[in-house]
This record gives structure tokens, C-alpha cells and sequence, in this order.
């Protein structure tokens, strides 16, 4: 296998990963079958069935066999509310996990954490499997989220695994658990079609409060009286009244169309087609996404039922316009007294600050209505997603079936960013001309056996698999750059960077194999082990085996048969490894590799042509690398409780866990001079620790022929810990990045900040700190590890009224104990003269200014990291279904939905929710009412 990096090219020993790719296109689907029906009767006679199929790694199981923590979402399409994109479903709707999106970006990703991240460098994202392909964690150049491949109204089922005995058959991609996401697929009998019809308007929800233009004016003249500069910064005072967040925030429409077919062709060949449209307008403006997405599934069953095929293709077409978010701060800071426009400007017609040589002034303050207007950043993407799976069940032994699934994530992508020469953002610069280009080819090709067999010692069933995996990781990402007035020698734009691409690949090839017994059908034991080799390390570190067991206990089964107050208690017990190789150090981490200079700025002059030019010869730099690099290894102990009472009228689970990960990747370990080529190194040095406790309950309160009342929850307490961060006595230890700090015996990320002391009025005093070793002096000595970005608690509480024809839902989640470092507030809290106006530009400043006073900015204060403990209303649902319309329209269904309406906290600032915990140009949340239509036909 040769790979080509950067120019040059290098020997992979990778024999072991090369495998014949017969065909790999279209998609996996492992069957998800089975359904809550509604209940019309106030017995619920078998309200949810234990015996309802549930997914798992390589196959399903029922419900009632499973022996890890699993926890299943159905989607309900009548509550999904406002939800464009798939994570938007499952947010607060199960224990544990907790997804925060990128604000209220059209296009923008969402974080995902399943009971906290379990690495320091390297990702510490879930695994997630769409019918049985890997999804590429590396992320879809332009989607702005990889989820949004996916249209949310194809989704029959979220599963979420979440302890080793579970995840450990995915071995090296499991550490921070696994989503599988089951489509829906056709069935037998006539064919049915669905049309679901909305749209919408969202607005800004909330815009940081400041200083209008009366407001600024007069806060300027007292400010500046006295002042030697007083007349000249009165003159740079202008006549408008500016509104600036409300001159780049707007109120948009948006649409969404989605079309399903499904039937079966002559009773033999069952289908589902569907085609969606989603149209959303961002409300910063320029913002948009546009989405096109179809999917096409069939599901023969021939030879007598003894082979069954899933042939599922899933297409999707996305133009995205991303808006400058950095234009968010701009309109905060910018002087409210300016016009937007100025007739006279050169600068597209927008007012520019010019300094009195009547060129632009460099560090000013950027119009931000031209930061948005004057730049053209847009993507295309072109995705497919698919896979053909056989499942043979022998003839002569019907117990013993072979499945075998190719599959094929492909994905095309371009898109530029353009900044016209005019732009006062790039005037100096000459304007900007990006292109850039990527490519992407996962390949997968799955391959077990399974053999299940009731036997008749004990009253016992066997059920064990084998198999075995390879997968294949591409990606070729192009790029050029150049200005737009400037030039080189021979008239052509002046070029930043020619273009070139950069490939990349990784391969992982893997064992697995499965053993479930059960005795009785209530004692089940569960037993995987998993060998995987990837190519991102050299050849003594390549392979690794990743063990489970578990076991679980139908207690009900023993010593409530008969009741009818207890219908299920299970015991669970669990243990497993699971391993991390998505380690963010690129796909060769232990080869010396070399990077080429760009542009003219590190070349070497190799001498002169025969006309006596200079010729210049671009320099390889050697990097950084680690060849003793390996995997980092989770292993996690999991105790829980699945109960089920009345009939399953009140079900739940409680789980508690420990989670430790060894062999910790530390992005930054320092090494001794002379012995790599950096100061710092990747290398496997630290652990950590997650230990917590889930508990959920779902209820149907009320049940009557015409009124049904549901409610559920969730509630997730994590806590995190660093147990070690060097070789040796890492008490001291200590990474430090910006106002973050990793430290052996705290959580990760917490807050490094000077602990700030407050007058008897409680207001903070200006950079009096509290001095920590007593020396009398303030500096980095003093510094305190002080809260943390990451939640103690997490929870979620969703309920819906059924009333005859109505329906009434509302979704909602919240956390408690994060802290936020409020960085809008801090980098824009000082009122001194020179901060106010400098280098001939005045700047605005947030009310919370006046909250201290301070003349000086503090960011380094811990009165910046607020408390954002918060609970969201995500969505409230109201619809009425007519059913049976018509002998053509099966029946009709009118809703109206609000998003995000309510949001209680304590925080001050713009959001509570913020990942990573830092406040700064965040793209609000919006508020969005929507009205739709749903027929089926």
C-alpha cells in the first residue's frame, strides 16, 4: 500500500490490511421490528412487550434478554416538533446522553457525549452506525454536521449503547459509546404513501445587551470631559442611531416537504422510497441551508424465507451559506452612533473607520453589516450512503445463518470563500479568493456467522456468533488561495497557496465473535471479545483485544411470577474494554513524515537560470512523530436495574458505572532536546476516570378510552477525574490551555482563573485577588482550579395528552453545576478612556460593564465563570388528526409547533448552553413557530 503525503511517499507495513473489495455500494440495516401500538383501553393488556426487538452489535435481540445498558428511542413522528436535523430527536430523551448543538446555525454540528468523554486529546465522540455503516467521525467537508446526511422523518429507532458489555464487539471505535440509527424500511400489504408538509418562522430569541445610540453618546461625553483628546473624539461621534444586532440578525421562513412510498411489490419484494426538501434561513444574516435527500430500501425474502436481502441506497444534496460569526462581536463593540451605509465610502458603500491619512485603520472595528455582505462562504455536497446485506439461513440446519454486508459511504464536496478587494475587512490585504475540495470513500465489509439453538440441558438456549470486519478510511482534501488585487510578475492574482491535495487513509481489520447463553430463559450470561488492528500504528502496536461479559438476572421470573403489581425486574451486571484509535494525530502518528513550505515565505535558493533569475526550491520540514504511539483503553464496570410495574404502565431503569481509561493520550508531552522534532510529542501517558449513576422512568399516568396522559424522564449524574498525566509522581502534574487546565485529581477542562474578592456591596473590587501562597505578590502562583464547563447533572422530561383527535406534547432538558467562562462579558468590560478610543475608532461596550466598573479588562477574574445550570423548553407539539378522511385518505393530521420557547437560568449572558463552555460570538438560538400538515394515503 503506498500513501501518498505531501509530495513524498512512504511504505505502510499494511499487508495485513489489504483485503479484495468485491463491491461495496449500497447500506446495512439490522431490522428493528415491532412497536408500541396506542392503547384505547384502561387494562393496557400488554402495554410494551418484553419480547419487543431491540438492536445490538451485529444482530438484535428481545428486549427482555438484553444484558448490558441499552436504552432504545422510538421515534414519534407526532412529537418530533421542530427537528431538522437527527440529534435534534434525541436530545434530553435518554440517560446519559448529552447533545449540545452549535447554537442556531442552520448547518451547524452538534456535540455528543454518552456519560462524559473518556479522553483528553484524543475524540471523545460515540461511535455511530446508520443500518449498519460507520459514520466517519472525521466529519463531511461543508455539512456543517455529518448528521445531516440523514432526513429525520426516515428514522425508525435511536439505540444507544452505553457500557462495554455492550459496545465492546465495535472494539477500537466503542470507548465513548455507540449509536445505532435504524431507518425505516417497507412492508407487506398495500402500498401506503405519507406526505408531511411545515414551515416556519424563527426569530432571535435574545442579543446582548448594550449601549444605544443616546446612551453611548452620553456615556462618551462623560467619559472623555476633562480629557485632552475631548473634541476629538466627540468628532468621531456620528448622527445615526444603529441598532447593530438587529442590522445582521433577521426573522426568516423557512420549509421543510418530505415524501414517502412504501408497500410491497406482488407480496413478495417490500419497499420504502421517500424524498425530502428542507429550505432554512439562518437568522444571522446570509446563513442558509438547503437540503435535498431521497432513500430508497427493498427487503426480498426468497428460498423459503431461508435468504433475506436489504438493499438500501440513501442520497443526499446539500448547498449550505455560512455567515461570519466573528460580525456577532463586531455589533456588540461597534460605535451605535455610525450608519450602516455611507454614500461616499470606497468601501462598498459601507462606513469604514479611516484614520486622518484616510486609510482604513487596521485594528478598527469592522462594519459588521459588510462582514456579512461583502463575503461569499458557500459549500456544495454531493453524499451517498448505502449498502447491499445477505442473511442465508441454511436449509439442511436452520439454526446456523451467515450475514454478510458491503457497504459504501461516499461523499463529494466543494465550496469557496470569497472576499471581494473593496471589503473593508481585506481592503489591506487585497481581498481573498479561496477554493477548496474533498473526498471521501468509506468502505465497509462485514462477514459473520450465527448459530442459536434451544437445547434441552437446563432448559438453556445458545446463541453465539463469529466474524469478521474490514474497513477503509479515505478522504482527499484540495485547497488554493490567492488575492484579488494584487498581482505577481506576470498579471495573475497573487497566488497564497497553489493548489494541492493532501490524501489520507486508515484501515481497521477485525475478529469478533459473541456468546449468549440463557438458562430458563432468566439467567443470561453475555460474552464478546473483539481483535482489532489499525493501521494508524506501527506494526508491535497494530492489534489489540477488546473482552466483555455480562450478566443478567430475571429476578420477577423467580419471586414475582404471578404478581400483578411487579411485571419485570432484571438484574444486570456488566464489565468490558473498549478501545480508542480517533486519536486527532492525522493517520500516521508513528512515521516520520514531512510537510512542504507554502507560498515563498520558507524557501531555498537553488541558484540561477540562464537568465540569471533567482530559482527558489520549496524546504521539507521533518514533524513531529511517536512510533511507540498505541491505543488508549477503557474498561468500565456497569450495575443496573430494569423494572416494570402494572403492567409496564411504570417502567424504568437505574444503572451505576465506573469507567477508567489507561494509556491516555497526551497531545503534549514534553520531550528532551535534540530527540524528536518538536518540543512536544503525542504520547500514551495519563488516565482518567467516569463514574455515575442513570436513572429513568417512563409512566402512562392516565389511561381511559378517550384520554391518555404520558410523562418520562431522565436524570444523569457523571463525574469526571484525572488520575494520572506523566511518567512517574504525577501529583504536580499539570497542561495548561488558556483559561483550561488539565490537573491530576480534577475534572478535565476546569477553569484556571485568579479568585477574584468583592466589597462589602458584593461587587467585585478591580484586580484585587485573593493571594493563594501568601508572598504578597499576584501572579500565575495564585491561579485556582475553579468550577468546570462540563455539567454534574443532566435530565430530560417529555410528556404528551391525548385527548380524542388532539394531541399535545412538550420536550424539554436541562443541566445543573456547568459553569461558563462569560468571555462576551470579560473581553468587553473595560471603561477606561483608552480602551473606549484608541488609534482614531470608538467602541461600544454590554451593559454588564457598568455590573463592575472595571477600567481594565479582567478576563483572568473567576467572576467571569457563572453558574449556567439551565432548563430548556424544547418543544411544545399541539396537533389534531382526522382519521379515515376519505376511502383515498387514510387520515389527515394539522399541528402547530413552538421551539425553544422558555429557557430558565441564572446566567446572565446570552445562552447557558455552550459547549466547551466559553461565551463568545455565539450564534443565538432561536425562537421558531411552525405549522404543518401530515397525510397518508
Amino acid at each position: 500500500m503506498e500513501i501518498n503525503i505531501s509530495g513524498t511517499k512512504s511504505k505502510l507495513d499494511a499487508k495485513t490490511f489489504r483485503f479484495p473489495v468485491v463491491a461495496g455500494f449500497l447500506f446495512s440495516a439490522f431490522f428493528f421490528s415491532n412497536s408500541l401500538s396506542a392503547q384505547t383501553t384502561d387494562t393496557l393488556k400488554n402495554e410494551k412487550l418484553i419480547d419487543e426487538v431491540v438492536v445490538i452489535g451485529y444482530g438484535k435481540v428481545k428486549k427482555g434478554d438484553e444484558t448490558g445498558s441499552i436504552s432504545t428511542l422510538k421515534v414519534d413522528q407526532n412529537s418530533r416538533g421542530f427537528a431538522p436535523n437527527a440529534q435534534d430527536i434525541v436530545v434530553g430523551k435518554v440517560a446519559g446522553v448529552n447533545i449540545t448543538t452549535e447554537g442556531g446555525s442552520p448547518s451547524g454540528g452538534a456535540v455528543i457525549r454518552i456519560r462524559g468523554g473518556s479522553s483528553l486529546s484524543a475524540s471523545n465522540d460515540p461511535l455511530i452506525i446508520i443500518d449498519g455503516i460507520f459514520i466517519d467521525n472525521d466529519g463531511l467537508g461543508g455539512a456543517g454536521n455529518i448528521l445531516n446526511t440523514l432526513n429525520p422523518t426516515d428514522i425508525d429507532t435511536f439505540t444507544v449503547l452505553k457500557d462495554a458489555s455492550a459496545t465492546a464487539i465495535y472494539g477500537s471505535r466503542a470507548s465513548n459509546g455507540v449509536i445505532l440509527i435504524t431507518t425505516k424500511k417497507g412492508g407487506k400489504g398495500r402500498i401506503r404513501v405519507t406526505y408531511d408538509a411545515n414551515m416556519s418562522v424563527s426569530t432571535p430569541k435574545k442579543t446582548i445587551d448594550v449601549l444605544n445610540a443616546d446612551e453611548y453618546r452620553s456615556f462618551v461625553e462623560r467619559t472623555f470631559a476633562g480629557q485632552t483628546n475631548y473634541d476629538e473624539v466627540i468628532s468621531k461621534l456620528g448622527n445615526s442611531n444603529t441598532i447593530w444586532q438587529k442590522e445582521i440578525f433577521r426573522t426568516t421562513f423557512n420549509t421543510e416537504n418530505n415524501l414517502s412510498i412504501l408497500g410491497s411489490i406482488k407480496d413478495a419484494v417490500p419497499f420504502r422510497a421517500s424524498f425530502g426538501y428542507t429550505n432554512l434561513s439562518g437568522t444571522l444574516d446570509t446563513s442558509q441551508m438547503e437540503r435535498y435527500t431521497s432513500s430508497l430500501s427493498l427487503g426480498p425474502v426468497l428460498f423459503d424465507k431461508h435468504l433475506s436481502i436489504n438493499l438500501n441506497g440513501r442520497g443526499m444534496y446539500i448547498k449550505n451559506k455560512f455567515a461570519n460569526q466573528g460580525t456577532i462581536g463586531s455589533a456588540i463593540v461597534m460605535d451605535p452612533t455610525q450608519s450602516v451605509y455611507d454614500s461616499n465610502s470606497p468601501f462598498g458603500g459601507f462606513f469604514t473607520w479611516t484614520g486622518s491619512d484616510n486609510n482604513i485603520i487596521q485594528v478598527a472595528t469592522v462594519n459588521p453589516v459588510s462582514l456579512l455582505k461583502m463575503r461569499t462562504d458557500e459549500s456544495e455536497v454531493y453524499n451517498f450512503i448505502g449498502n447491499a446485506q445477505f442473511d442465508y439461513k441454511l436449509h439442511f440446519l436452520p439454526e446456523l445463518h451467515f450475514n454478510m454486508n458491503l457497504g459504501l459511504d461516499y461523499s463529494e464536496s466543494k465550496g469557496k470563500v470569497y472576499i471581494p478587494a473593496l471589503a473593508p475587512s481585506d481592503y489591506l490585504y487585497g481581498g481573498y479568493d479561496n477554493r477548496w475540495d474533498q473526498l471521501r470513500r468509506n468502505s465497509i465489509f462485514d462477514f459473520y456467522a450465527q448459530y442459536a439453538k434451544n437445547m434441552n440441558f437446563l432448559d438453556s438456549k445458545l446463541d453465539i456468533m463469529g466474524g469478521y470486519s474490514w474497513q477503509h478510511y479515505y478522504r482527499q482534501n484540495g485547497n488554493e488561495s490567492r488575492r484579488v488585487s494584487r498581482f505577481d510578475e506576470y498579471g495573475d492574482p497573487l497566488l497564497i497557496n497553489a493548489y494541492q491535495t493532501f490524501p489520507t487513509e486508515h484501515y481497521i481489520v477485525s475478529f469478533f465473535g459473541r456468546l449468549n447463553y440463557s438458562i430458563k430463559d432468566r439467567y443470561l450470561f453475555t460474552f464478546t471479545l473483539r481483535k482489532d488492528g489499525s493501521s494508524r500504528f506501527k506494526k508491535d502496536n497494530q492489534w489489540s483485544q477488546f473482552p466483555s461479559a455480562a450478566f443478567a438476572w430475571k429476578a420477577n421470573e423467580d419471586f414475582f411470577k404471578d404478581s400483578k403489581i411487579i411485571t419485570n425486574l432484571k438484574v444486570r451486571l456488566g464489565w468490558g474494554k473498549t478501545g480508542q484509535q480517533d486519536i486527532n494525530q492525522g493517520d500516521y502518528p508513528y512515521l516520520g513524515t514531512y510537510q512542504y513550505s507554502l507560498g515563498s515565505a520558507a524557501t531555498y535558493l537553488q541558484g540561477y537560470d540562464e537568465n540569471g533569475n533567482q530559482i527558489w526550491t520549496p524546504l521539507l520540514r521533518p514533524q513531529a512523530y511517536n512510533q511507540d504511539l498505541k491505543w488508549e483503553t477503557t474498561e468500565t464496570y456497569n450495575a443496573g436495574i430494569d423494572f416494570g410495574f402494572l403492567n409496564n404502565r411504570i417502567e424504568g431503569a437505574i444503572d451505576v458505572y465506573y469507567r477508567e481509561t489507561t494509556d491516555l493520550i497526551n497531545a503534549e508531552t514534553k520531550v528532551a532536546a535534540g530527540t524528536n522534532f518538536a518540543e512536544y510529542v503525542a504520547a500514551n501517558i495519563g488516565s482518567l476516570e467516569n463514574k455515575g449513576i442513570e436513572f429513568s422512568l417512563n409512566t402512562k399516568p392516565i389511561v381511559t378510552e378517550n384520554f391518555t396522559w404520558e410523562i418520562g424522564g431522565n436524570i444523569a449524574y457523571n463525574k469526571n477525574k484525572i488520575t494520572a498525566l506523566s511518567f512517574g509522581d504525577s501529583s504536580n502534574a499539570m497542561r495548561r490551555n488558556g483559561l483550561n487546565v488539565q490537573m491530576v485529581g480534577y475534572s478535565a477542562n476546569m477553569w484556571y482563573v485568579y479568585e477574584q474578592i468583592y466589597d462589602d456591596n458584593g461587587k467585585p473590587i478591580e484586580g484585587f485577588y485573593k493571594d493563594q501562597n501568601g508572598d504578597g505578590l499576584i501572579n500565575e502562583a495564585d491561579l485556582i482550579v475553579y468550577h468546570k464547563p462540563t455539567p454534574n447533572y443532566t435530565f430530560g422530561v417529555n410528556t404528551k395528552f391525548k385527548y380524542k383527535n388532539w394531541d399535545l406534547s412538550v420536550a424539554s432538558h436541562g443541566s445543573i453545576g456547568n459553569y461558563i467562562h462569560n468571555a462576551t462579558a470579560a473581553n468587553n468590560a473595560a471603561l477606561s478612556p483608552s480602551s473606549i478610543f484608541a488609534n482614531e475608532f470608538l467602541v461600544n461596550r454590554p451593559k454588564s460593564a457598568f455590573d463592575t466598573n472595571f477600567q481594565n479588562a479582567q478576563t483572568l477574574s473567576s467572576y467571569y465563570i457563572q453558574d449556567a445550570s439551565f432548563y430548556r423548553i424544547d418543544n411544545i407539539v399541539l396537533g389534531y388528526t382526522i382519521k379515515q378522511a376519505s376511502n383515498f385518505l387514510k387520515d389527515a393530521r394539522i399541528y402547530a409547533t413552538v421551539q425553544n420557547p422558555f429557557v430558565f437560568t441564572k446566567y446572565n449572558g446570552l445562552d447557558p448552553e455552550v459547549f466547551g463552555g466559553v461565551d463568545t460570538n455565539l450564534y443565538p438560538r432561536p425562537v421558531t413557530i411552525m405549522l404543518g400538515t401530515n397525510f397518508n394515503f
